[in-house]
């Protein structure tokens, strides 16, 4: 993970503004090829091995993944880890150590096609969620998501008392904007720290994602936490410097429904389109928080996967430069 002061800043810059979806002329769509690097710098003297990671796209709703291939190094491979089905690339350097050779570059061909969910207008809702083993992660809590104590305080004090999980979501929705103040400057922003955010009132996307997820998990409705990188501006191609990340929550019969509390904050005009919908030009990369890589890393699970991780002789490492760039296939808007 990278630094906090970056990670801030990276989130700030955010995620493309997209426009209120306009039902006659259907969903829009990107389509574009990402290709994401990553360069080792600075190996202590006398390290043995260089364990490298990066996250690769999956499909997902609104989401194809046309083709994904490691352009170098040669002996890097893509794997699925188990809890999320996150796609996860891994390669492996050995001393000596040859400084040209300490990178790798992934590059993807991904469809996106702007995700509307009509039930989170309507607030119609088919029935119970379903208990099923593959919802349990987003139940259960992670270690700076907790689902009990002071949650559960918050939860009764906001009197959560509706049987429509989607009108629960929407409530808490709403509470997170009308109390929190988006600032990713405050010192302890972006982690994703939910007692933090509930003392500190401010924070991040990651920090207002994460009270949400807390707060639907504690009312029984899975959540989850995307992470992806937006495609902003006009240009066709260029380098995408920043990463973006949002909630969804699952109701039986709607499926997923993503929301982006934060980027609702900073544009009120948002405020009904970044519940239940998404922008076409957010390409999402991972998933879940508290991720286990593979094969396993020594360190602690990761509090969220999005930007390359490293260990040197199993110790983490923050010695590396990153690079998005992006390129348009087609698009209709």
């Amino acid at each position: 993970m990278q630094h906090r002061t970056s990670i801030a800043l990276l989130c700030i810059l955010g995620a493309a503004i997209p426009t209120v979806a306009d039902e006659s002329s259907g969903p829009k769509s990107c389509r574009a090829k990402l290709v994401y690097s990553c360069a080792i710098t600075d190996v202590p003297e006398g390290a043995a091995t260089i364990d490298l990671w990066m996250p690769a796209p999956s499909d997902a709703r609104g989401q194809v993944v046309h083709s994904a291939k490691v352009n170098y190094p040669a002996g890097g491979a893509i794997a699925t880890e188990q809890v999320y089905s996150n796609r996860i690339f891994h390669a492996r350097f050995t001393a000596p150590f040859d400084p040209e050779s300490l990178r790798a570059e992934l590059e993807f061909e991904i469809e996106r096609t702007e995700v509307v969910v009509p039930e989170a207008t309507t607030m119609t809702v088919s029935g119970a969620v379903a208990d099923t083993a593959a919802l349990a992660p987003y139940l259960a809590p992670n270690r700076l998501i907790p689902v009990d104590g002071r949650i559960d305080a918050l939860a009764k004090e906001l009197n959560l008392d509706s049987s429509n999980p989607i009108k629960i979501a929407r409530f808490l929705y709403d509470h997170l904007i009308d109390s929190m103040a988006y600032n990713w400057k405050a010192v302890g922003a972006g982690k994703g720290d939910v007692l933090w955010a509930c003392d500190s009132k401010t924070g991040d996307c990651t920090d207002y994602n994460s009270l949400f997820l807390a707060l639907c998990r504690n009312q029984g409705i899975p959540a989850d936490h995307g992470f992806g990188f937006p495609i902003k501006g006009t240009q066709k191609s260029g380098i995408i410097p920043f990463y973006h990340c949002w909630a969804q929550f699952y109701v039986e019969g709607a499926g997923w429904i993503p929301i982006d509390p934060s980027e609702a904050d900073k544009h009120p005009e948002l405020r009904d389109y970044n519940f239940g919908s998404q922008d076409a030009r957010l390409m999402k990369f991972s998933h879940g928080r508290d991720i286990v890589l593979v094969p396993p890393q020594q360190g602690e699970p990761i509090n969220y996967f999005i930007h390359p991780y490293v260990e040197v002789d199993g110790k983490p490492s923050q010695a590396f430069k990153r690079t998005m760039t992006y390129e348009i296939l087609a698009e209709t808007k």
